[in-house]
């Protein structure tokens, strides 16, 4: 059965990031874990649902319950289907550097080494689920900033209309002062516009298939 539902993700390239929740890719599931949706030929596992969930509540995220659930397996949805294109046009890929990187920026942010075992801790991830995770995502924002990005270009022109159209944000400033954050802002609105459009075109073109996310709603 086709499914059309049309996932919003969160922000734009650095809204990749939360915003499609935590991306990680599975070659299998185990017997003792469940598949709760399919992607063409990839599946999405209740263990990795419930790591998205707890990867985001970790780092500040809100929400809880079945709603929160299935807002989070649609991020993964949206974020398997940009990873298969990424794959498949080879576009762009992540070093084994690259992800080192990412846990350590992660490891920054958390503030030291404790906090960031107490982080895997209340997660349940390994570090090597973690840097599949962080891995993934890294992919998808560069795939999405080579595929999308080039193409969400700001024009002086629309910068120097936002900039005449709301007075009330620039009050006392020049242009030239604030053009770059205009420029910054509506280029992230581009990017979300377009990238909203890209997923659901590649949402027409999947085979989606949703399980029920508890055992009682069978």
């Amino acid at each position: 059965m086709r499914n059309n539902s049309r996932g919003r993700t969160v922000s734009a390239a650095g809204m990749v990031l939360c915003a499609f929740f935590s991306l990680a890719a599975v070659s299998h599931a185990e017997l003792i874990d469940r598949v709760v949706a399919s992607v063409n030929n990839d599946v999405v596992t209740l263990s990795e649902l419930r790591e998205a969930v707890a990867f985001n509540a970790a780092l500040g995220g809100k929400g809880n319950g079945r709603q929160l659930e299935r807002e989070t397996r649609e991020g993964l949805i949206n974020g398997r289907l940009l990873l298969q294109e990424a794959y498949r046009l080879k576009f762009a890929e992540a070093s084994e550097q690259d992800i080192a990187a990412e846990v350590d920026r992660l490891r920054q942010r958390l503030g030291s080494d404790d906090a960031y075992r107490a982080f895997l801790d209340r997660t349940g991830l390994t570090e090597e689920r973690l840097g599949r995770m962080l891995g993934d995502r890294l992919l998808i924002e560069r795939f999405v900033e080579k595929k999308i990005g080039l193409y969400a270009r700001v024009s002086r022109d629309e910068a120097q209309s936002y900039f005449q159209d709301h007075p009330n944000e620039f009050k006392d400033q020049r242009f030239a002062q604030v053009q770059k954050s205009i420029t910054a802002i509506l280029s992230e609105q581009k990017v979300s516009q377009q990238l909203d459009q890209y997923i659901a075109e590649l949402r027409d073109r999947a085979v989606i298939r949703l399980n029920p996310l508890r055992e009682e709603e069978q």
